[in-house]
């Protein structure tokens, strides 16, 4: 979805220039400008991504990190419990 959304900005950027450029040269002068606006967005999206995915990679570690030591308690506890069966 995302992408398709991505397209369709450039699309509707890119569009008015080619449309309303009286010649060739203001054509490429605005294929620059969309072009460098459209860069300061990519950028943007990609930096609050890099941000976003710093947020959710912490959370899943501390998850990970939560239940590593949730088993690690109730394999000791199981070991514990095998111990105390054998012995009687």
């Amino acid at each position: 979805m995302r992408i398709l959304s991505l397209f369709l900005a450039f699309f509707f950027l890119y569009a008015p220039v080619v449309s309303f450029a009286e010649d060739e040269q203001s054509a490429k002068e605005g294929f620059k400008e969309v072009h460098e606006g459209m860069k300061k967005v990519t950028k943007t999206v990609d930096k609050n991504a890099k941000k976003g995915w710093k947020e959710v990679d912490k959370k899943a570690k501390q998850d990970w990190k939560a239940v590593d030591k949730s088993a690690k308690k109730t394999w000791k506890k199981a070991g514990e419990d095998i111990k105390k069966k054998t012995k009687d």
